[in-house]
């Protein structure tokens, strides 16, 4: 059996304690957070759970295979360099850092020590992403055109990182893993409505090799909630809008044809807790392991010198090194 501890049961942090818990393989050993409100109603729903306010528990655990970082970006990078350096397997929430040099320092850490770390790009883990990828790789789409990628709705206000280090990664990182190549420049637009340099809305526009075009709205002031994306290609179209409850996916020939395939309903936090317990007892790399993180974090790291620069396209050789940590905020 694996045994994991869990660092920030906040909301999304409490979901990972319930797919953890439905996992019979597993053993939630120990769950930090600094609110003690937070602990008190994870006490109350799983009061076998052993819980602290200190981190510092789980680091000096001899008994722990593996963690969750599931605390506020700005504390990601420290927090899982000290549990590499502590022989701990890491998954550490999206983004998995807020800078390529930091991300690349815990990759490098992580393989020195031989140490499983991945970071949560959800989607990846997804049925209906799954699905879509197996169709773009037989060929069914054809030659890809375009991709529109929206996720939209009235979120709680963050004062610590814009929309699309909150919202974008998760769609950053469908993109890498349907299209699997570079993209030839990156270019962003946006706009702060709440907080000075905290974008509430974001527009990011990418160009990749054979003229395909990605474009990616996301916006945490819109009262309309959408999470949908839009891929076609030269033979057909699919539209996977993740709102619905069935029937997500739906596949549109260029005849005006639709087929909406049944498919599993396995939760993705699911699959990706799952496949983090297999990479450990297997010693396999993630899926979204080191490639995924550096990647994502570099198309981060355009789209802000982007954003700096009114939208200016950025090519994918640029490495400037610019990261949200050079803001002033």
């Amino acid at each position: 059996m694996v045994t994991i501890g869990l660092v920030g049961c906040g909301t999304w942090g409490f979901n990972y304690i319930n797919a953890f818990c439905s996992i019979p393989e597993v053993k939630l050993q120990c769950i930090c957070d600094i609110q003690e409100e937070s602990l008190q109603k994870v006490r109350k729903t799983y009061p076998n759970i052993r819980t602290t306010t200190d981190y510092r528990e789980l680091l000096n655990d001899d008994h722990l295979d593996g963690v969750i970082i599931a605390t506020p970006p700005n504390s990601h990078f420290s927090i899982a360099t000290e549990f590499l350096l502590k022989n701990k397997a890491v998954l550490v929430e999206k983004p998995c850092t807020l800078s390529y040099h930091d991300a690349d320092t815990l990759i490098k850490l992580a393989e020195r020590k031989n140490i499983i770390l991945m970071v949560g790009h959800l989607m990846e883990y997804h049925p209906v992403v799954l699905t879509m990828q197996e169709h773009i790789s037989q060929g069914l789409l054809g030659q890809l055109r375009y991709i529109l990628l929206e996720r939209t709705s009235l979120g709680k206000i963050r004062n610590d990182v814009s929309v699309h280090w909150d919202l974008t990664v998760h769609d950053l990182s469908m993109v890498r893993y349907l299209v699997n190549r570079n993209p030839k420049w990156v270019s962003a637009h946006g706009a702060s409505y709440q907080q000075e340099n905290i974008y509430d809305l974001v527009i990011i526009t990418m160009e990749f090799p054979g003229d395909l075009f990605v474009q990616i709205h996301a916006n945490c002031i819109s009262p309309i909630k959408k999470r949908q994306a839009v891929i076609s290609g030269d033979h057909m179209t699919m539209v996977f809008d993740d709102v619905k409850d069935i029937y997500k996916l739906q596949l549109i020939s260029h005849n005006g044809d639709i087929t909406m395939p049944k498919l599993e309903k396995k939760r993705p936090l699911t699959n990706q807790c799952m496949h983090f317990l297999d990479c450990i007892k297997t010693k396999s790399p993630p899926r979204t392991g080191s490639a995924d993180i550096l990647w994502v974090i570099k198309a981060m790291e355009l789209v802000e010198q982007s954003l700096l620069n009114d939208g200016a396209k950025i090519c994918w050789d640029w490495n400037g090194g610019t990261s949200v940590k050079d803001r002033e905020l």
